[in-house]
Parts: C-alpha cells; sequence; structure tokens
C-alpha cells in the first residue's frame, strides 16, 4: 500500500477517446485548445504553473451522456476529473489532481428538476449555482429559504457533497441530501436509498435506505458521478434576526464559545454561528480586514414567529451580557423580506446568495488575490479554542502572514478554518504558503485535530494523518474503490485515494 502520491500517471490512449467523445457529443462540447483550457487550471497556485493541466474538456447534458462519457474512458484507460461548477478555488477549482486527465464539466447540466414546497425538497443537476437555487424557490411562492456558502456562484451538488457550509438552521449542506443518481465507474446508473424504486415516492423525503446506507460512499470521493439529488430545504420563517457579538481578549473569546455551545444544544440558536478574528463592521454592518487588531466577532441569527425570536434574544441578552466588555446587536427582518438586508452578512444568514465577500479577499492583492483555507476540526470548548487560535496565530507569525480565523460552530465541533492570502504570481510567495500549509498540518495532527478538506496538493497529506490500525481507513477505501472502478479512471488521488493501476506505478 502507497500512502505517498504515485510518481507515475498513466493516461490511457487519450486520442482515441477524444474522437469518442466527440462522435458522441460534438464538436462544440470538447474542448482541446491549450488556450481554452488555462481556464480549468487551479486559479490559486502559482499562474505559470502546468502542474495540474488537462488534457481535454467534455461538457455533457444528460445523465445518459454523462454514462456514455464514462464508458469511453473505461474503453481507453482515460482518467476523468469531475466538476459541477469548479469555483471553490481554494480547494483547487476545475484543475484535476492527474495532469492529462479529461476533465468532465457539468455546468450545462443546470436544472432545478422539482421544487416540492408541501414537503420542503428540491431536486437539483450537478450545474445548478446557489443563485439558480435561490431564484427558482422565490419564483416558485417564496416558502422556503434555501442556505448558502458565502460566494453564490458555486454548485449546489458540489458544494454540499464536499461537506460545504452555511449559515442558516440548515447550515450543514451534506446532512441536506437525500437521494442521488450517480453515475458509477462503471458506466452503470444507479440511484440511492428510497430512490432504488421505479416510482418511489420517498426518494427525497426518508434519508434511511433498505440495506446499506450508501449515499456516502459518493460525497468528497472519487466513486461515481453525481447527476442529480435531492436536498431539503427551510420553511421560510415569519421574522429572522441577524445578530452580533463584538469583544477582545481570550477571556471573553472562551466565553462566547461555552455560551453559544449551550445555546445551540439547547435550541435556543438554531443555526451554524461563526467566529471572526480581526474583522471590523462599520454602522451598515459592511465587514473590512483588521487582522492586526485583537477584535472577535461572533456572528448568529435567531428564526421563527415574532414572540419566539424576541424571547430568545432577550434570552441572549441576559446571557452574554453579564460577559464584561461584550457588545450584543440585532437587526431584525421579515421572513418574506428578501431586499431590504444591510449587507451580506445579514443576507447570508437569511439565505441570499451575492459575491460581496470577494471583495473583501481581493482587498488583500488586488483582483488576482488568491487563498489556501487550512480547516482542522476539534472540539466547542472555549479553552480549547482559545489555545488553538494562539496556536495557529503563532504559526502565521513564523512566516509573517496575515492571521484570518472565521470559527465555523456546530453544537459539539469547531472547523478552524484559516485563510493564507497570497499573490500566485509571485512564485516564491505561493510556494512557501503551500509549505506552511504542510507545518500547520504537522502541528494539528499532534494536536489531534484532522483537517476536514483540503486543496488538491496535501489530499495525500492528509490521507496519511488517518493512520489508525495501520492507516486501515485508508486500506478500506482502496478495497472499495478498486471493487467499483477496476480500471482506475474516475477521479483518481480524489481524498488521497487512488485505484490499483496508480498504486502498481509508484512502487
Amino acid at each position: 500500500m502507497s500512502i505517498t502520491e504515485p510518481t507515475a500517471r498513466p493516461i490511457g490512449d487519450i486520442d482515441r477517446a477524444l474522437a469518442a467523445f466527440t462522435i458522441l457529443l460534438g464538436e462544440d462540447a470538447v474542448i482541446t485548445d491549450p488556450q481554452e483550457l488555462l481556464a480549468f487550471r487551479d486559479p490559486f497556485t502559482y499562474r505559470e504553473s502546468d502542474q495540474w493541466d488537462a488534457s481535454a474538456c467534455v461538457m455533457p447534458t444528460s445523465t445518459e451522456q454523462v454514462s456514455a462519457v464514462v464508458k469511453i474512458a473505461n474503453e481507453h484507460g482515460v482518467p476523468l476529473w469531475t466538476f459541477s461548477q469548479g469555483r471553490n478555488n481554494t480547494y483547487g477549482g476545475p484543475a484535476p489532481r492527474v495532469p492529462g486527465s479529461v476533465i468532465v464539466n457539468l455546468r450545462n447540466m443546470n436544472r432545478v428538476v422539482e421544487i416540492n414546497e408541501e414537503l420542503a425538497y428540491a431536486v437539483v443537476e450537478p450545474g445548478v449555482r446557489w443563485f439558480d437555487l435561490f431564484d427558482a424557490l422565490e419564483e416558485a411562492g417564496g416558502k422556503l429559504w434555501t442556505s448558502i456558502p458565502d460566494l453564490g456562484w458555486g454548485s449546489v451538488i458540489g458544494n454540499s457533497s464536499e461537506y460545504g457550509r452555511g449559515y442558516t438552521p440548515y447550515g450543514d449542506h451534506a446532512e441536506n441530501i437525500c437521494g442521488l443518481e450517480v453515475v458509477l465507474p462503471t458506466g452503470e446508473i444507479v440511484r440511492t436509498g428510497m430512490g432504488g424504486m421505479i416510482g418511489s415516492q420517498s426518494a427525497h423525503i426518508y434519508k434511511h435506505a433498505f440495506g446499506p446506507q450508501l449515499q456516502g460512499l459518493f460525497q468528497s470521493s472519487g466513486l461515481g458521478i453525481i447527476t442529480r439529488m435531492g436536498y431539503w430545504l427551510q420553511r421560510r420563517p415569519e421574522a429572522y434576526a441577524s445578530c452580533w457579538l463584538s469583544f477582545r481578549g481570550d477571556e471573553a473569546l472562551a466565553a462566547s464559545i461555552d455560551l453559544m455551545r449551550e445555546l445551540m444544544l439547547d435550541g435556543t440558536v438554531t443555526n451554524y454561528p461563526v467566529v471572526l478574528h480581526g474583522v471590523e463592521l462599520d454602522a451598515d454592518g459592511n465587514p473590512s480586514f483588521s487582522p492586526e487588531k485583537d477584535l472577535w466577532l461572533v456572528r448568529f441569527a435567531l428564526y421563527g414567529r415574532p414572540e419566539i425570536v424576541d424571547a430568545n434574544w432577550v434570552a441572549c441578552e441576559r446571557l452574554f451580557g453579564a460577559v464584561p466588555g461584550m457588545s450584543l446587536r440585532r437587526r431584525v427582518y421579515a421572513g418574506d423580506d428578501r431586499t431590504s438586508h444591510a449587507g451580506h452578512e445579514d443576507r447570508v444568514m437569511a439565505g441570499i446568495p451575492d459575491m460581496d465577500i470577494l471583495d473583501l479577499f481581493q482587498s488583500v492583492y488586488g483582483e488576482d488575490t488568491a487563498h489556501l483555507d487550512f480547516s482542522p476540526v476539534g472540539p466547542l470548548r472555549g479553552a480549547d479554542v482559545v489555545e488553538t487560535a494562539h496556536l495557529m496565530r503563532g504559526l502565521y507569525e513564523k512566516t509573517r502572514e496575515r492571521f484570518f480565523s472565521g470559527l465555523m460552530l456546530s453544537p459539539r465541533s469547531v472547523i478552524h478554518i484559516s485563510t493564507m492570502f497570497f499573490d500566485p504570481h509571485d512564485e516564491k510567495q505561493t510556494t512557501a504558503v503551500y509549505e506552511n500549509y504542510s507545518a500547520m498540518l504537522a502541528v494539528m495532527r499532534d494536536r489531534g485535530y484532522p483537517v476536514y478538506r483540503t486543496n488538491l496538493q496535501h489530499m495525500d497529506a492528509v490521507a496519511a494523518q488517518f493512520d489508525f490500525n495501520d492507516n486501515a481507513l485508508l486500506r478500506l477505501n482502496e478495497r472499495i474503490k478498486d471493487a467499483l472502478d477496476p480500471n482506475g479512471i474516475m477521479q483518481p488521488g480524489k481524498s488521497g485515494v487512488w485505484a490499483r493501476r496508480y498504486r502498481e506505478t509508484a512502487q
């Protein structure tokens, strides 16, 4: 078994595969021009590097075409790399793990197939963006909200299947998935869970399965291409309050974390709060970076009937008001108000997508600013959060990088997302940032904090850290990969899992 990236990467008979793809999809749906393919590079690595370049890009428009593409790839031994929108730039964007792979671009599969307002779910294809789902929900009557990430240009399926996060009560996006249609690495089409029955009325309303629950196999993996997904939605509340805490110092940080944990566990706060370091808000609620200042902000929300929102706000005032130096404020909106929110921070907790935070990120090095997110997961305890914040800040100080931290809270855990900003046109600086990521990975491994997703360059390093019983988890993933993908053509190296053909070339 190898837990390091194979140095040799077999790519099969590309020319014959491309000829077959063209017959299947037409010339306009097969891109081979090197200049056009530059758009599918990893945008947050050194801009002149061809390290992750694809050999071609194909653009199917249906599940049946995806199946046929996969069968052609099997016939000619060609590796495929799939993306829905390819906008998650900090984790590699649309770029393939294996140079020379054929990209399967699903942006043209962009239908909202169904919206069920009564049972509060939607069915979407992979090219559906958060903007698209929001618009479709509003056009259907506006009775449903979707949770969203900070940037609205990404894919609902792509973000959710990669364990993306939002900030409403439905902010754990992977938990909203119910019923998948998947093209397996052999080209076979399957539907998971209750959707395995033809004409099933339960495919998108009941998460469990008859027998093993296989849905999770296709999340953050190279075991299939999701072509359709059921997605649970939030009923529009009567009222929504956007709430903020601001403070300085370790004692207030620890107290806010412990109080927020209890408020989430007892159901007072039902959304997914965020704690931000080095961010200031103006009078209109718009954020700006001040990383040199020891400032902390906690963003959370309250939802429901106005009487419930007000009662929960009184409880928050009483509890947080007892902590010295803590400032608390809120803005209240009607649930059917989708236009008057003060700024991104209020909109994002109401499921209204925008691109505003991109301006904040680009304030560091201009329009081409790149950033690398480091995201270990630890327990939601105030003392632990303070200690980890000091540890991570020290790692940044060693490399003279700005320390920006966004702590994503769940009732029991916290994702310590810190962001390294750099100029991707500067090869030396870009290399240093990725090397610092490796150093941080080792430090947090010693602390027992695993990383939940990562960029292309560190997938093997992160997979190797799950080392219980001689990396038994990775060996299990490899056995599943070999069984479902015998020719090793789908997403090779995704999440550090390599098919047998790649492992053998590394020996």
